[in-house]
């Protein structure tokens, strides 16, 4: 055993255990007293045998694996999928919190005053529930920068860090600076995750059940949202005198980021971020939990073929500045990003976003409701919402992805075309018309648009531009978001019901878009989808690869079609 004063010069369990050499009991017990007792003892004179054994530390497989695979190893099959269900779970619900929360406060009293902000003035109070949206996109660049470096999960722990950071500064505000300040930083926050969270799910989940549990993820959103409206109306009714009634709701969205980090370290990292950065023993390990078999499986062999059949297929041709806007990749990349891009594109744009932020605001201004009235029926509105949702995780591995985006497209682009009707009208009876009107919108978009594009959009980019598309989707999501909300006050106030025209013109666009543009991924693997949007020159190569079949893909036989191809065009 060395003692406190000397250090074995070139330590190499590290180096052996990298090689496959099995440590004994013995010099895991000699590593542990270096680690554990000698070199928080040892003198800084003696650096170089410091560094050598802090490169144990850094590189030691037991440690990284440990982390990779989550702390919580024994968990496979339902009950992982359960754990990593619950843990986005509470990320989301706080996503879906933070929407509502300040759309039910912007308009009190108590709290115009304590942070004294005019009334009348609709442009600042817009800028602080917007501002958060700049955050967001800006968490979202960032993500695409550096998103493969770091991991889905600890993007997920950072963007806890700055949204608590941020509840911190807005819920002891003292001006509207605090606001905006804590606003932006917890926007950075729940930008990297809304990027992660959906990503992470999409890859640590069975290609047949993919599509519900990240529906599952957006169900939790708008029951974030739905708690978000009825605290602020519970401390309306009972703590409308103090300031409480807007601090305490505010502050609460610490509680969903305790619970998501309670949670997410016992869980493991997606397997295939671990295979694209070389941790294949980690990759196969998690990989053999999902689907409960064996790590030495030929289930587990012939997943790691297909993500790493669909990783050469990338690298084949470099992904530059250039190809976001020319595309010369195999599986057609580029493409691949905007369509994301256009299917949160029109999400954003079908109006749903001025009722989830102001809905209140609206009921307001634009059907002369008193403030109690519309609380009580923007909670309503989010309670239809919520059952709109539930139904996704159910059609959308039964009726598909493309069919349940379509026709929500056409209810949305009916019910909102009459909710504008009745404004424009102006009367009982078509006020009335009005609010049963954006009911059957919100419950339809509930069931479609909702959660369909967090599906589409982590499933149809490639893996290892999988963070940056997803970053680009998203990022549209929050900078339409802000437009919207950013002038959304200021719409209702000024421009009355031709401001909705806008809203019924998208909705009907995004008919056309998805029925000639999006295509149908429901039951396919990630790595099948890959095939799904290659090049029709390419497509026999890479079905060669993904059965491992290189004798086929050498030659270029056009009879190599068969067994991902039947499968893809009978979607």
């Amino acid at each position: 055993m060395a003692s406190a004063t000397t250090i074995p010069t070139g330590h190499s369990l590290p180096v052996r255990l990298d090689k496959g050499y099995s440590a004994n009991s013995v010099e895991l017990s000699d590593w542990m007293h270096i680690s554990c007792y000698v070199l928080p003892s040892f003198k800084v004179q003696q650096h170089h045998e410091l560094i050598q054994c802090g490169l144990f530390l850094r590189d030691n497989s037991i440690i990284m694996g440990a982390f990779n695979r989550g702390y919580a190893q024994t968990l496979q099959g339902f009950w992982l999928q359960a754990g990593i269900t619950l843990c986005s779970a509470w990320a989301f619900t706080l996503f879906g919190y933070d929407q509502g929360v300040l759309g039910g406060l912007i308009a009190l009293p108590n709290f115009l005053s304590a942070n004294k902000i005019d009334p009348k003035d609709a442009d600042l109070q817009g800028t602080i529930v917007a501002i958060y949206d700049i955050g967001c996109l800006t968490g979202c660049i960032l993500v695409g920068f550096v998103g493969q470096k770091l991991g889905r999960r600890l993007f997920i722990v950072i963007g806890g860090v700055l949204l608590c950071v941020g509840a911190g500064l807005q819920a002891g505000a003292r001006g509207s600076a605090y606001l905006i300040a804590g606003r932006v930083i917890g926007g950075i926050g729940m930008g990297f995750n809304t990027t992660m969270v959906p990503i992470w799910v999409a890859e640590t989940s069975k290609a047949a059940t993919r599509g519900a549990l990240i529906a599952t993820q957006l169900t939790i959103v708008i029951l974030g949202l739905t708690i978000a409206y009825w605290f602020d109306f519970g401390m309306l009714r009972h703590h409308s005198g103090t300031s409480a009634v807007w601090r305490l709701p505010i502050a609460f969205q610490v509680v969903f980021i305790l619970l998501t980090w309670a949670t997410i370290f016992f869980l493991p990292e997606s397997p295939r971020y671990l295979y694209a950065n070389g941790h294949i023993e980690d990759a196969d390990d998690i990989m053999a939990r999902i689907y409960s078999v064996p790590v030495d499986s030929v289930e587990v062999a012939n997943h790691r073929s297909d993500v790493l059949a669909a990783l050469e297929a990338e690298k084949e041709s470099e992904f530059g500045w250039k190809n976001f806007f020319y595309d010369t990749s195999p599986v057609r990349t580029t493409w691949r990003l905007w369509l994301g891009v256009l299917v949160q594109f029109f999400q954003q744009m079908d109006g749903n976003n001025i009722v989830s932020y102001y809905a209140t605001y609206l009921f307001i201004n634009s059907l002369g409701m008193s403030q109690n009235q519309a609380a009580i029926t923007s909670g309503g509105v989010t309670l239809l919402f919520l059952g709109g949702t539930c139904t996704t995780i159910w059609t959308v591995e039964h009726l598909g992805r493309r069919t349940v985006m379509l026709y929500g497209a056409i209810f949305c682009s009916i019910f909102m075309i009459l909710f504008t009707i009745g404004l424009a009208v102006n009367t009982d009876s078509s006020n009335k018309l009005a609010v049963v009107s954006i009911f059957l919108f919100e419950f339809c978009f509930g069931a479609s648009w909702c959660p369909l594009p967090w599906v589409v959009v982590p499933e149809i980019v490639p893996l290892n531009q999988r963070h940056v598309g997803t970053a680009m989707g998203v990022f549209t999501q929050w900078f339409i978001t802000f437009i919207v909300v950013k002038f959304g006050p200021m719409g209702i106030q000024d421009i009355g019901w031709r401001f909705y025209l806008l809203f019924c013109v998208f909705n009907v666009l995004a008919v056309v878009f998805v029925y000639f543009c999006v295509k149908e991924t429901k039951g396919l693997s990630l790595e099948e989808i890959d095939v799904l949007f290659a090049r029709k020159e390419y497509k026999h190569v890479l079905q060669a690869r993904l059965r491992g079949d290189r004798e086929a893909e050498d030659k270029g036989s056009a009879e190599e079609h068969e067994v991902v191809q039947e499968k893809v065009e009978m979607k």
